[in-house]
């Protein structure tokens, strides 16, 4: 089970560090600080950095008083996401499906986008599965976004967005 946890002032490298010292399994959508029109090969002139700031999660099986114990012990001030505004207890990530985001998240996808549900909100588009290439068997939803076709793979309330053509998907 993952946990996805919000840090505050571009922390979430160090809250990172510091969960790893902990011996904790933590992961961070990442991506290369490049101009988009860089070619692939060149990637790794350049550092890579958090795709999303200020999110991270944690693998960990779901305790609400570690969880108020680790934001207590922290240096860093972090919040555990809720699934829902009126929830009580936050929200959790099945390891199957943080499989197929961490996957989905691997900088060397070149051109992924990370947009909010609320960005995408009125994109939403079709269940597809896709059917060949580095991403088989992925299942999202094909959207149409800033005149490009994506994939879009939601968890804790953020899209990554896969550039994909339509003829490598197939309609569920």
């Amino acid at each position: 089970m993952w946990i996805p946890i919000k840090t505050l002032y571009l922390n979430e490298l160090k809250v990172q560090d510091e969960l790893n010292r902990r011996g904790e399994e933590t992961f961070i959508p990442m991506c290369y600080e490049a101009p988009e029109l860089t070619p692939r090969e060149e990637l790794i002139k350049y550092p890579l950095v958090p795709a999303v700031h200020n999110l991270l999660f944690i693998h960990k099986q779901y305790d609400r008083k570690w969880c108020d114990n680790l934001k207590k012990e922290l240096d860093y001030p972090i919040n555990f996401i809720k699934s829902t505004s009126d929830a009580v207890d936050f929200a959790t990530i099945k390891d199957e499906e943080m499989d197929v985001f961490m996957k989905v998240c691997s900088p060397e996808h070149f051109g992924t986008k990370y947009k909010t549900l609320d960005e995408l909100n009125a994109k939403a588009g079709m269940l597809v599965r896709v059917k060949k290439g580095a991403l088989e068997g992925i299942v999202g939803k094909f959207v149409r976004y800033q005149k490009r076709h994506y994939i879009a793979i939601e968890t804790a309330g953020i899209c990554a967005l896969m550039t994909i053509r339509y003829s490598d998907v197939e309609v569920i």
